[in-house]
């Protein structure tokens, strides 16, 4: 009986102790995605081409484009094409003083990951909502690892981004 006892509380000791090592390593891993979207917001803002590096190379890139009729149409980019023509894009924007601030941020872990979900708002005051996948690539670093928003854009994500292979 005493044994039965001594083993129930070892049992309920080593659950506890490894729920309370999992909510730790939760907790540190949105800590790190929130540092890690705040880096983002802050190259984005300086228009730095190290911003496209914080992006996985098999990133998923989904835009909803809605369109003035009120319908929608989601679109798959090709991350390389993306990437690619983020670089171009970055001068543009810099000229024309481009940025996108994040708010109303939530974070929630999804497997390994950390989900970053809430509105991105431009400096022309078009808000659309955005979520973020943010994870470590085979090499152990921080990358976007999903990215979907919505736009009005639709002939920068038809006719430029999808043609960038």
């Amino acid at each position: 009986m005493i044994f039965n006892n001594i083993f129930k509380i070892l049992l309920i000791s080593l659950f506890l102790t490894s729920a309370c090592a999992q909510a730790f390593a939760n907790s540190q891993k949105i800590e790190d995605a929130k540092k890690f979207l705040d880096k983002f917001q802050k190259l984005s803002h300086s228009y730095d081409k190290k911003i496209i590096d914080m992006y996985s190379d098999r990133a998923k890139i989904v835009r909803i484009i809605k369109k003035s009729n009120g319908k929608t149409e989601k679109v798959t980019l090709p991350v390389k094409g993306y990437k690619k023509m983020l670089r171009y894009v970055r001068f543009f924007a810099k000229i024309k003083g481009y940025k996108n601030y994040y708010n109303d941020l939530s974070y929630e872990m999804e497997n390994e990951n950390v989900r970053i979900t809430g509105k991105r708002i431009n400096n022309d005051g078009y808000k659309a909502p955005i979520s973020l996948l943010i994870g470590e690539n085979s090499e152990g670093k921080m990358k976007i690892l999903e990215e979907k928003t919505a736009t009005k854009s639709d002939f920068i994500v038809k006719k430029i981004f999808t043609k960038m292979r």
